[in-house]
């Protein structure tokens, strides 16, 4: 596997999907990260980290498409 941007990109796309798939209520709420609302006192970067958790919530549809791609992309041209 060399370094490109194909790679690159399935590198991101994986990532994202580990994010994608951290469950609120039981990951998150464990670890008190499941409410943006409550972290008002908290350290900047921990508020940021619970913003981007919450943000990348909004992105499961262009995820499952961009999965798609990749999938036929590895099934036609090889990886």
């Amino acid at each position: 596997m060399g370094f490109s941007l194909w790679n690159l990109f399935k590198v991101g796309l994986l990532l994202l999907n580990s994010v994608l798939i951290l469950n609120r209520k039981r990951f998150l709420a464990k670890h008190g990260l499941d409410d943006i609302t409550v972290m008002g006192g908290g350290s900047p970067l921990r508020t940021q980290a619970v913003g981007i958790l919450h943000a990348v919530q909004y992105l499961k549809m262009p995820v499952i498409a961009a999965n798609s791609i990749t999938i036929l992309f590895e099934i036609f041209f090889g990886g």
